[in-house]
C-alpha cells in the first residue's frame, strides 16, 4: 500500500484502507494531528464532480450537516478527495439500539438541514439511507453533542438533469425513480427517501421489503396514498408528525413536501412547546426487539445505482476503530468545537 500521498502540497500519511470498490479505494489518513478519510478514485460521475467543483469554487465552505470536504485534486489518472471522518453511521446506531427516542426530532432536523444544503446547491442526493448518515460527537469543555451528516455523493445529480431511472438503493427509491416512463423527476425524490428513512428510525423496519429487487420495487410502485396513511397511522408519534410523514410520502411527487416545508413542520409552534415537542416526537415507543428486523445485510447492500464505489461499506466511517485519545488533538478539538456547539440548533 502507498504510505503517503501529497494533495495540494499537503502530505498525508495513509494509515490503512477503509474500503474499496471497482473504481477506487478509501483510506484513513493523517495530516499533522488530524485524521481524515481520503478517497482515491479513477472515475467520478458528472454530478459528483459538479459537487466537488462547487466546493472548490467556494473555497470548501463549511457545511453543517454534509460531511465536510477539505480538499480535491486530480493527480495523473486518479482523483483524490479529502473528507472528514465520522464516528459511526446511523445504520450502526439503529442496529445497536443507540437511538434515544427523545432525540428523534433533533436527528430528523439535522438530516433535513443536510438535504437543504445539498438542494440549495442545485443537487439531489438520490441515495439517502441510514448507511449514508454519519454521526460525529463534538466535545467542548463541559458538554458534548452528536451531529448527523450526510455522506456518499457518488450518485448526486444536478436537479435539472434528473432523468436516469433506477438510481439509488431499492428500499428507498421514490416511485417516479422506478417507473419505466421517460419523464424526468425532481429533487423531491430525496424527500420520499427521507420519509422512508424516518419510518425506519421509528420502527426499525424497512418500509418496503422483498427478497429480490423486483419484489421491493413492485411494493413501492403498488403502494397508494391510502396504504401509506394506514402504515403511518400505526406509528406512536404526535399527530402533526404523522401528517408530516404523509406529506413526505405522497406518491405524486408534485403533491409531496419540499425540504423547506419539512423543516417548517419540525419547528415548535411556540417557544413554550419547544422542549415538549422535542421530547414527544414519539408518544409511546414500543420496547425494542431483541433481534434485528431491519432486513438481511446482504440484500440491503443491493443497489440499482452505478456509483463507482457502491461496494464500499461505510466508506467514511471509523465505526470499528477505537477513538484515538491523543491529548494534544483533544485539546485542539475542544477549542475548535466550542464554537461549533454554539452554532447547533438544539
Amino acid at each position: 500500500m502507498i504510505q503517503n500521498v501529497t494533495i495540494n502540497n499537503k502530505q498525508y500519511n495513509l494509515l490503512f484502507e477503509l474500503g474499496k470498490g471497482a473504481a477506487g479505494k478509501v483510506y484513513k489518513a493523517q495530516y499533522q494531528n488530524q485524521f481524515y478519510a481520503i478517497k482515491k478514485q479513477e472515475y467520478f460521475g458528472e454530478g459528483e464532480l459538479e459537487f466537488y467543483g462547487q466546493l472548490v469554487q467556494q473555497n470548501f465552505k463549511k457545511c453543517k450537516n454534509l460531511i465536510q470536504i477539505y480538499d480535491f485534486q486530480q493527480i495523473g489518472r486518479f482523483s483524490y478527495v479529502v473528507m472528514e471522518l465520522g464516528d459511526f453511521s446511523l445504520y450502526d446506531a439503529l442496529e445497536q439500539n443507540k437511538i434515544d427516542q427523545k432525540n428523534i426530532r433533533y436527528i430528523i432536523k439535522q438530516i433535513a438541514s443536510g438535504i437543504k444544503e445539498l438542494h440549495e446547491m442545485g443537487l439531489a442526493h438520490r441515495d439517502l439511507k441510514p448507511e449514508n448518515i454519519l454521526i460525529q460527537t463534538i466535545f467542548s469543555e463541559q458538554q458534548s453533542q452528536q451531529v448527523y451528516k450526510i455522506c456518499d455523493f457518488g450518485v448526486v445529480k444536478n436537479t435539472q438533469k434528473l432523468v436516469t431511472k433506477q438510481v439509488g438503493t431499492p428500499y428507498y427509491l421514490a416511485p417516479e425513480v422506478i417507473s419505466n416512463n421517460k419523464n424526468s423527476y425532481s429533487k423531491e425524490c430525496d424527500i420520499w427517501s427521507f420519509g422512508v428513512l424516518i419510518y425506519e428510525i421509528l420502527t426499525k423496519k424497512l418500509m418496503f421489503q422483498g427478497k429480490t429487487i423486483n419484489d421491493i420495487t413492485n411494493a413501492i410502485l403498488n403502494i397508494t396514498d391510502n396504504g401509506i396513511e394506514m402504515l403511518i397511522n400505526q406509528l406512536y408519534i404526535e399527530p402533526d408528525y404523522r401528517e408530516l410523514l404523509k406529506n413526505m410520502l405522497k406518491v405524486d411527487a408534485q403533491k409531496r413536501y419540499n425540504i423547506d416545508q419539512v423543516l417548517e413542520s419540525l419547528k415548535p409552534k411556540s417557544r413554550s412547546t419547544s422542549r415538549q415537542r422535542q421530547n414527544h416526537f414519539v408518544q409511546q415507543f414500543p420496547p425494542p426487539n431483541s433481534f434485528s428486523i431491519r432486513g438481511n445485510p446482504e440484500t440491503r447492500n443491493i443497489q440499482t445505482s452505478f456509483s463507482p464505489l457502491q461496494n464500499i461499506q461505510n466508506q467514511n466511517t471509523t465505526s470499528q476503530i477505537p477513538p484515538i485519545q491523543n491529548p494534544q488533538q483533544k485539546q485542539f478539538n475542544q477549542k475548535q468545537n466550542v464554537q461549533q456547539l454554539k452554532q447547533l440548533n438544539f
